[in-house]
């Protein structure tokens, strides 16, 4: 299993808000940091600006451009465990 902790990637796709009922559709944005860059989501409700939730959803190499994670890779490790019986 990789390093990444599922809980801070989120898939890009429309939600509905907890607060009005609204579609929050993502905004994403990049950001550089240790050699990398992070491609984030981040929710807010159109109707009172709350943010909803905010994620990575993938991780690429400034040099190469080669996407190193993405939010389905990390969720799809962290769905594969499995348990030894004794």
């Amino acid at each position: 299993m990789n390093d990444y902790n599922p809980n801070d990637f989120v898939n890009p796709m429309q939600v509905r808000s907890p607060y009005s009922g609204e579609t929050a559709r993502p905004v994403i944005s990049q950001y550089d940091q240790g050699g990398n860059t992070y491609e984030q989501a981040i929710f807010t409700d159109p109707v009172t600006g709350h943010i909803i939730k905010k994620g990575i959803t993938s991780i690429k190499s400034k040099e190469t451009g080669e996407t190193l994670v993405d939010w389905q890779t990390v969720h799809a490790a962290a769905s594969n465990t499995t348990q030894s019986r004794s």
